[in-house]
């Protein structure tokens, strides 16, 4: 008796959700505008109700289940936390200066087009001198592929592994959890590959994890303030041909030193306000 008395007061609820489904309520106040925001879809067969999950339940799921994934890989990596100054920055305060448009164009591709390249394993390598926006850049791209439901960390090489150098002496901390979340995250991004600051043990530490990405169709964002040549002459060939081979060839983020031109901002703000003062002391006298 308890359960058809149970089964009557689960008819009446989908029978009202049923009737606001296929109403002529304005459906346009909903999130979801094909269940109503009641993450289930109600069908009448016979006289009878029933209901199945609607795809923005298992949208939600997913997205919950990301976002744990991004906590998690974030809590197990230091250096993969977003950089204070680096948070909130979209494409639009990346400047289309000289020589940095090529590179812009090619991140906002890859942003745009990231459901193809994450399933294709392919990533993006930017080179460039200091200060001309690569971090930016890179930045930018993890932020954005993160809005898009995936999950993504950004490490810095020589502090990645500064990282796992701590595990090895810290009984709270697993080596295994760093490098398994550097290898398993959606989008990897590795900032400041500058092999000439690295021993044999670090490159080593880096590539077994890129190999694995690699190996298993896992895009990896690389950034470095040297040119192929550079990286030919600093790195294994192996290494080289297996980026370009699931990269393509690097793009250059050239132009003017970003850091430059903000400092000279600066400078010309200060010597501004102390003309200012200056002025407002003379006057006093």
């Amino acid at each position: 008796m308890i359960f058809k008395r149970i089964d009557r007061v689960k008819q009446v609820g989908y029978k009202q959700i049923w009737e606001l489904q296929n109403g002529r309520v304005d459906k346009s106040q909903f999130v979801c505008q094909l269940c109503c925001d009641k993450e289930i879809i109600v069908s009448k067969v016979n006289g009878k109700f029933t209901a199945e999950d609607c795809k923005c339940r298992q949208e939600k799921e997913i997205k919950a289940k990301k976002e744990q994934e991004q906590k998690r890989y974030e809590q197990n990596i230091k250096s993969a936390e977003i950089r204070e100054e680096f948070k909130g920055k979209t494409f639009a305060d990346f400047k289309s200066l000289a020589g940095k448009r090529e590179a812009k164009l090619a991140a906002m591709d890859y942003v745009e087009n990231f459901d193809i390249y994450e399933k294709k394993g392919i990533g993006l390598t930017l080179v460039g001198k200091c200060g001309r926006g690569k971090t930016l850049l890179s930045h930018i791209i993890g932020q954005e592929i993160i809005k898009k439901g995936y999950t993504a960390i950004n490490i810095v090489a020589k502090e990645f592994y500064e990282d796992i150098k701590v595990t090895y002496n810290n009984s709270n901390k697993n080596t295994s959890d760093l490098v398994t979340s550097a290898k398993l995250v959606d989008l990897l991004i590795i900032d400041n590959l500058n092999a000439e600051r690295f021993g044999a043990d670090e490159i080593d530490k880096l590539f077994i994890i890129i190999n694995y990405r690699i190996e298993n169709k896992k895009p990896t964002v690389i950034n470095s303030t040297g040119d192929l040549d550079y990286l030919n002459k600093r790195l294994a060939l192996d290494h080289v041909s297996k980026l370009i081979g699931k990269n393509g060839e690097p793009i250059k983020v050239g132009g003017i030193d970003m850091r430059a031109k903000q400092g000279e901002l600066i400078t010309d703000l200060r010597n501004k306000n102390i003309s200012g003062l200056k002025r407002r002391l003379e006057d006093s006298y």
